[in-house]
């Protein structure tokens, strides 16, 4: 691990791994995470960990953003002491919680996407991940696909001014840029001790607009379409086989 990004979903996180993965850095952000090492860090959020599960579960990682890297970045700090941190915050805590509601109501808006995934083994890992790393993150969101969920917003303004403090507490000055998307590629390159690239700085997710991209193009909802294509065509055939047996069973058919 060569960086940890410690800033909470709705940062930049998305704009920072698209600036890391330009510099050459391998970096798991929220999907990767999931996709590639999802398993054992469903098992580290349920049931704790130890500095030797991060190490192996992050090996050969050289940069992790978003949840649930950013809520276990002192962890990730103390297992990885070579690895940098950077740090993003919004300019205020009632900007970022509604950039926070609005990612989640544009997620909440595919409702028949929603539904599908509870059709996928991988579609209901994802959910309980998802719901894992809200709970770490705010304590008090839960994600469902029968129902639209309540958000506190006053706890999770508390959870994000805790999760800033500590960041600031913990991490030494020699270690950590606190990083403004505004200043581009310089301070960056600078603190990681890379060439610029000669192309402008990436901005990434304004607005919550790339949930609809994520449904469309990523690795998780692309294994989701492939294990439907196998379920719905049983399950057609399941519900086909039940209505016949319900229709000789109350005399519709002879």
């Amino acid at each position: 691990m060569k960086v940890i990004c410690s800033g909470m979903s709705k940062t930049g996180t998305k704009t920072l791994a698209s600036a890391l993965k330009t510099l050459g850095y391998n970096v798991y952000d929220f999907e990767e995470q999931v996709f590639y090492i999802g398993r054992d860090l469903q098992k580290v959020m349920d049931e704790g960990w130890t500095v030797e599960d991060l190490r192996r579960i992050y090996k050969g990682v050289d940069a992790v953003t978003d949840i649930p890297g950013c809520i276990l970045w002192e962890e990730l700090y103390h297992a990885f002491p070579e690895a940098k941190v950077i740090h993003t915050e919004r300019a205020s805590e009632e900007e970022w919680v509604r950039s926070q509601q609005k990612q989640i109501d544009a997620a909440v808006e595919h409702k028949s996407t929603r539904w599908l995934m509870q059709l996928s083994s991988t579609g209901r890992r994802v959910g309980s991940f998802v719901n894992a790393a809200y709970r770490l993150q705010v304590s008090t969101q839960r994600f469902s696909p029968f129902y639209k969920t309540p958000f506190n917003a006053q706890f999770a303004k508390l959870r994000y001014r805790e999760h800033n403090a500590n960041v600031r507490a913990v991490a030494s000055s020699d270690r950590i840029l606190y990083f403004n998307f505004k200043d581009g590629w310089d301070p960056l390159c600078k603190f990681l001790g890379v060439p610029q690239p000669n192309k402008p700085f990436p901005h990434r997710n304004k607005g919550g607009e790339i949930a609809g991209e994520i449904i469309e193009k990523s690795l998780i909802f692309e294994q989701i379409r492939k294990e439907l294509f196998v379920t719905l065509p049983l399950l057609g055939a399941f519900l086909c086989a039940f209505l016949y047996y319900a229709c000789i069973v109350f005399g519709l058919i002879k």
